[in-house]
């Protein structure tokens, strides 16, 4: 679930703001106070912070400005009853978001989050390039002294005469060269879209394919699996060895997240109201799903999962590339929810 922020010092002004975003569904925090937003902020991720004025000043805008290196990661949006043009012009300049006028329709509001979830979906997706490309340069720069190294450890281990340590330690310096050469494999993938013909073909058929490539390990990981997958699934044209790949992200996503064992389960869901189709996989993690929201998110963290997020996150770009969305749900007590939607006309839906 999206979340807002919405601080002020007059509270009538807060709740009115507040409400108007509960309406949409939204989860809103009400802050009292500036030196409060740091610590709401580092707890859960938010989609934006609305910052209640009395009078849309000079002197008010420097609030604007300390919210704005404070959370660099988070859009600020100034609320306001009366706007002047020249102050909400600077306050743009000075990094804010937009300015909402108050009091606000629901269309307004909407708008607003909607604007904000692309501005959103566009930060992890430009991040995601960002460090495609730096892996790719970090790979092709370690592979050549990489090679040299395995093919003169290689030789060694061949030819030598010498002891039997020797050649057990040779044998070290081959076998972890070459899980280097993996990592640097998996690293580069991330980012690279692959461009196939798209085809007409049902989800289901493609998530059944990538299950069946998945249960063995699953089994040894001790995760139960569990299909629901509707039957009433109409084909999309997508193109299959890129949502493969997704579909694999997802799952392993879920299934790192549950080192210890535990339930997965994966739904497709026909939306013929919406025309759309649902692709969810939960999972019974009742720890890392903050840490993954914020992996989504495209915000900065130390996480243990930082393989399984970027997978995350280039699994949303393959969504995204089809028409699509993509947002992890939190299941107070039960676990993580990762919902994929697809739209069968290419118009964009979101879960």
């Amino acid at each position: 679930m999206d979340r807002v922020a919405v601080l002020g010092e007059q509270r009538s002004t807060v709740d009115l703001v507040a409400t108007a975003f509960e309406y949409q569904g939204v989860e809103v925090s009400r802050i009292g106070r500036q030196s409060d937003v740091v610590a709401t902020l580092a707890n859960k991720p938010y989609l934006l912070i609305i910052f209640c004025l009395e009078r849309m000043e000079s002197i008010e805008l420097k609030g604007v400005s300390r919210l704005v290196a404070a959370s660099p990661d988070t859009p600020i949006v100034p609320a306001v009853f009366t706007l002047r043009l020249d102050i909400a012009l600077a306050a743009i300049r000075l990094g804010a978001f937009d300015v909402l006028v108050l009091p606000s329709t629901a269309e307004v509001v909407r708008n607003l989050l909607v604007r904000t979830r692309l501005y959103r979906q566009k930060t992890v997706l430009r991040h995601l390039g960002i460090f495609s490309q730096f892996s790719s340069w970090f790979a092709h720069e370690v592979r050549n002294p990489l090679a040299g190294i395995l093919n003169s450890a290689q030789l060694l281990h061949e030819e030598s005469a010498s002891s039997a340590l020797v050649r057990r330690r040779l044998g070290i310096i081959i076998e972890e060269g070459h899980r280097l050469e993996q990592f640097l494999r998996r690293m580069t993938e991330f980012g690279r879209t692959h461009r196939g013909r798209p085809l007409s073909t049902s989800l289901n058929a493609v998530v059944e394919q990538v299950l069946a490539r998945a249960e063995p390990q699953l089994q040894r990981q001790r995760i139960q699996l569990r299909r629901d997958l509707d039957p009433r699934m109409p084909e999309v044209l997508i193109d299959i060895t890129q949502m493969e790949t997704a579909v694999s992200r997802l799952i392993a996503n879920a299934a790192t997240a549950m080192p210890g064992g535990g339930v997965m389960t994966v739904f497709t869901r026909h939306r013929p109201d919406e025309q759309a189709i649902d692709l969810e996989v939960t999972d019974t993690d009742c720890e890392t799903g903050l840490e993954r929201e914020r992996q989504l998110s495209g915000l900065r963290d130390s996480s243990g999962l930082k393989e399984a997020g970027l997978g995350l996150v280039a699994a949303l770009q393959t969504f995204v590339d089809h028409g699509g969305d993509m947002l992890l749900r939190i299941l107070p007590g039960q676990g993580c929810s990762i919902v994929a939607r697809l739209p069968l006309n290419g118009r964009s839906g979101r879960p």
